[in-house]
């Protein structure tokens, strides 16, 4: 089964992308065949249209939290309206943090919208969801690296052991030094008085 991913108006791409290409690692039978990224009401729809002409699943992550025209339910409700696509099923995906998602089904064809998370569609995309579009491996067969091959480069990702040290790496404000200082001072000074108190009996 090819597959298109239409990023929309979300701006966690890099990591979701990253998160996804781990999961289809895992599954022969799904091919991304290509991505695109829209950034405007019109624009996924133009970017939807390709998509659906190219793959069998559609997945479009990110614009479940947008206002009003801009909602990616909004948007792809109305698209399915214009085109006149009949719509086989239409299931909630259940997210437990965040935004849930939508598995729909028109004719052959599968749209599974996901939100704007990287952990949130690493878990929603999985074994149980793909019962639902009949993509998960028999029982016993291997699954195999499919071939990858998108028309979006997406720009390098920073390096995450990086980012968990910037991450850790806090300063002390000032009002926290002058408190530890006085804790210290206070101790020491009660030390003092103690050693003075005993000294003296």
């Amino acid at each position: 089964m090819d597959c298109s991913i239409v990023y929309y108006i979300s701006y966690k791409t890099g990591y979701i992308q990253r998160s996804l290409t781990k999961k289809f690692r895992t599954m022969s039978n799904i091919t991304v065949k290509s991505g695109y990224a829209a950034v405007s009401p019109q624009d996924l729809c133009d970017k939807f249209r390709r998509a659906m002409k190219e793959s069998q699943l559609v997945i479009v992550v990110g614009g479940l939290s947008a206002p009003g025209d801009s909602s990616v339910m909004d948007v792809l409700s109305g698209y399915f309206t214009r085109e006149r696509l009949e719509v086989g099923s239409s299931k909630r995906v259940v997210n437990t943090d965040g935004d849930d998602g939508y598995l729909i089904s028109t004719g052959e064809k599968y749209v599974l919208v996901l939100p704007d998370d990287p952990e949130s569609c690493e878990r929603m995309f999985g074994a149980e969801l793909l019962k639902n579009i009949r993509t998960a491996n028999p029982p016993g067969e291997a699954a195999a690296e499919p071939v990858v091959n998108h028309t979006v480069v997406f720009a390098p990702e920073p390096d995450d052991s990086t980012a968990e040290r910037l991450k850790t790496k806090h300063r002390a404000s000032l009002p926290v030094i002058l408190a530890i200082s006085l804790a210290a001072a206070v101790c020491a000074a009660a030390g003092v008085w103690v050693w003075l108190a005993l000294g003296s009996r």
